[in-house]
């Protein structure tokens, strides 16, 4: 097998296929196996050849199984057309497919719906469950435990129990909730190997190069104040400082592919997480040289230095203020290059600090308009909190309040229109230190613009899979539940990429959806007690979905047998 690319009517656009040589007496013809995709720019052209080749890797795979194509199946696909694997889903153990023979006469007077099944999440979830391996890390009882839980996640996500009843009522899979947690007990011993396929699946859409990071930190809280060796107060991003909680620190790549992550005490700081977790990321996983990009948490002298002394790239967002004063006068009076950026005007300028790192500096009206709204809300609530003399405690402890702030001897809170008027020369600006030294200036601006990926990432763990609030107590499992999600965002993820390579963007939201109505209902004969299985008709996005990955549904109506 090989990748041929095809030209299109349109220039900029070329179709990417997988095709084969299949020898048909004495010619030798070329058929496609799949359609990769239709690339609209030169990245996309290269990122289909990438995923083309993990596919090849896949089906080869695949022939060694069941799915074995014939030469004459092969030399009958028409030039348009997708090859796919049937899939037969099995939602229940206790129900098989029947071989369907010959034809069956049914009195529909006779048949009754005995249960409806969602089919979608497993067909296409459930693959990729596979496909990454997650199947053969735990023995095979455990991981079609696993299997069934991570999958209960992505379509439904609630708490342990919640989830034992939508997979048996749902899925027709019946789990005890004791087989749950002895699954779960038994995980977090393979935390590393599974967190090893994750980078290995990331590795592929990369076709083995991950040379850009993407880094953050976020907290995930309790419904408690108990503290422990891992949950403990400290500084929350969900503002649930009366709550214990933990620290997860995250890095993906720039198109949110999954590259590791990592979980702390509490009371971790920011700064702190990205040594720790790059020296075991590099230590377990075939990590080569790459570039960190963070925001401005991670920027402290210990971390660049550190970053430096192992060679290691980064981008990562300058605290201004704090520079020293040489470097502060500079930015004001530094001669500015006018640049239009992502449809923007930006004024952009470049320093040379201490170490040999670049200081690369931006000025947006844009950014400055939203800087001056921010800090006149800010100011507002001051105002009212110095008006109604309450708080006044709270006014001198808040960081964020202390800069606006200065106080008489009389023990009177004033405004300081002094401060106030040097905050306001910086509005608008903002500014990255790099350590590299071959990239543009708007290169660096770009790859750190492609942050955002990193918060969406968050996004999906603590929205659309619920990582939190956490109801477990036993730091074990804390870190059991936090794997399992782990495991559910990177099928998400890995799915939402393989679909937008190859089709167009479908978010998980809508993914849902739509995998959510594929189902299948068990019909009984009364009169003969056979069964019967009658698939519903997967919508115009379901069949995108599942012609991505080379798959179609069974659409037949077919006896099962229990």
């Amino acid at each position: 097998m090989f990748i041929r690319v095809k030209a299109t009517a349109k220039p900029e656009k070329k179709k990417v296929q997988i095709c084969e040589s299949v020898r048909q007496g004495p010619t030798v013809k070329q058929v496609i196996v799949r359609h990769v995709g239709v690339a609209h720019n030169e990245k996309e052209l290269e990122d289909l050849k990438r995923l083309g080749r993990t596919l090849i890797l896949q089906i080869q795979e695949e022939r060694q199984g069941p799915f074995l194509f014939s030469p004459e199946e092969m030399l009958a696909i028409e030039d348009s057309a997708v090859t796919v694997n049937t899939v037969n889903s099995t939602p229940s153990p206790s129900l098989k497919e029947e071989p369907n023979k010959d034809s069956i006469m049914v009195d529909l007077n006779d048949l009754s719906e005995q249960k409806r099944i969602i089919e979608g999440f497993h067909d296409i979830f459930g693959t990729l469950f596979n496909n990454f391996g997650f199947n053969k890390v735990l023995t095979k009882k455990k991981s079609d435990v696993l299997k069934e839980v991570v999958l209960a996640r992505i379509a439904s996500p609630s708490s342990k129990r919640a989830s034992q009843e939508v997979l048996a009522a749902d899925f027709g899979v019946d789990i005890s909730l004791d087989r749950i947690y002895r699954m779960m007990d038994s995980l977090i011993e393979k935390q590393e190997e599974f967190q090893k396929q994750i980078f290995l699946a990331t590795q592929s859409m990369c076709f083995e190069k991950v040379n850009m990071t993407f880094f953050d930190v976020t907290t995930l809280y309790f419904e408690s104040t108990e503290e422990d060796e891992l949950r403990a107060f400290g500084y929350s991003k969900d503002q649930k400082f009366h709550s214990v909680q933990v620290v997860i620190a995250l890095a993906t790549t720039q198109d949110g592919l999954p590259i590791g992550y990592k979980t702390f005490p509490g009371n971790t700081a920011e700064v702190s997480t990205l040594l720790k977790c790059l020296d075991e990321w590099k230590a377990k996983l075939p990590i080569g040289d790459i570039t960190i990009v963070a925001d401005r948490a991670m920027m402290s002298e210990a971390n660049l230095q550190s970053l430096e002394e192992n060679n290691i790239k980064y981008v990562i967002a300058a605290k201004l203020k704090k520079l020293p004063k040489t470097v502060r006068e500079e930015i004001f009076i530094a001669k500015k290059e006018e640049i239009e950026f992502e449809q923007e005007s930006y004024s952009l300028h470049e320093h040379t600090l201490p170490g040999n790192r670049r200081l690369i500096v931006t000025y947006n009206e844009k950014r400055a308009r939203k800087d001056c709204r921010d800090r006149e809300k800010l100011l507002e609530k001051i105002e009212k909190k110095i008006g109604s003399g309450k708080n006044m405690k709270q006014l001198i402890s808040n960081k964020g309040y202390q800069k606006y702030l200065k106080a008489e001897g009389s023990g009177q809170i004033f405004l300081d229109e002094e401060k106030l008027k040097k905050e306001e020369e910086w509005d608008g600006l903002h500014g990255l230190i790099t350590n590299d030294h071959n990239s543009s200036a708007l290169e660096l601006l770009q790859c750190y613009r492609r942050l955002w990926v990193i918060e969406e990432s968050f996004r999906i763990q603590k929205t659309d899979l619920s990582i939190r609030p956490i109801y477990h107590f036993k730091p074990e499992r804390i870190e059991a539940h936090i794997l399992l999600c782990y495991l559910a965002f990177s099928l998400i993820r890995y799915a939402e990429r393989r679909v937008e390579l190859q089709k167009e963007k479908i978010s998980i939201q809508e993914m849902r959806r739509h995998l959510w109505r594929t189902q299948v209902s068990i019909l009984k004969d009364h009169k003969t007690g056979a069964m019967y299985r009658m698939p519903s008709k997967p919508d115009q996005v379901a069949r995108k979905i599942y012609q991505t990955f080379g798959l179609t549904r069974n659409e037949r109506i077919c006896p099962i047998f229990s």
